[in-house]
């Protein structure tokens, strides 16, 4: 019940703040976008910009969040509530990957490509933003200012986004699998192009094992860096 309620307020806040404004705005010009390709490279621009939502947005969003909740006293608040470490976190996944499941399904229904495998799109979805919205709670960690997140989100989004040409020609190495970012966009492709199912799982698989360890480690940076630092 906690989890629940968590997750309401988190969606209620971020409808507030303009989040879903901002998501709207954003799908509208993907698909203005998408809508002038020719169909070849549709087949790879759509599940990129899909791709693209949940991570990229979702990493800035969540360094956006966390700093308005520490100028209006949450970390003071959070301390003294029932609420656990990893439930207020595992809101934040669960709010975030909802609203970009929304958009996903927006841009994937209102876009000319057809065949997406819905049920392996939600899964990729879910588990890539999850993935950078627990690594965005690391990242802010610390951070005082919009200006301290984003200079500090710089290397890390190189770490995750660069490997990630591996799968568009650049190289053929399987290697950057390993990287959690590229097996999300693996399993993002996928989703689209199609994937043999024991492909589809092992990168299922390994996107849950990734995000525990994130989301422990998450909660061990966020107790020592941001909890216990507002209250000290």
């Amino acid at each position: 019940m906690r989890l629940l309620n968590a997750v309401w307020i988190d969606i209620r806040f971020q409808v507030k703040q303009g989040f879903y404004l901002v998501y709207v705005i954003i799908t509208v010009m993907y698909l203005i976008i998408l809508s002038f390709l020719p169909e070849k490279i549709l087949e790879t621009a759509l599940p990129l910009v899909v791709f693209s939502d949940p991570s990229v947005l979702g990493l800035f969003f969540i360094g956006g969040i966390i700093l308005l909740e520490k100028s209006q006293g949450v970390m003071q608040a959070l301390i003294v509530t029932p609420l656990r470490t990893g439930e207020y976190i595992l809101a934040k996944c669960i709010s975030l990957s909802f609203v970009s499941l929304l958009a996903a399904f927006a841009i994937t229904e209102l876009s000319p490509v057809t065949g997406a495998d819905r049920l392996l799109v939600a899964l990729s979805v879910v588990l890539t933003s999850s993935l950078f919205t627990l690594s965005g709670i690391m990242i802010n960690a610390g951070c005082n200012n919009v200006n301290q997140y984003m200079l500090k989100t710089i290397p890390y989004m190189l770490l995750f986004v660069l490997p990630c040409f591996s799968l568009l020609g650049f190289t053929g190495s399987y290697l950057y699998t390993a990287v959690p970012s590229v097996a999300a966009l693996r399993l993002m492709l996928g989703a689209y192009n199609g994937i043999y199912w024991y492909e589809a799982l092992g990168l299922t698989l390994y996107l849950l094992v990734m995000n525990y360890i994130f989301f422990k480690y998450a909660i061990r940076i966020f107790e020592n860096k941001t909890i216990y630092r507002e209250n000290a």
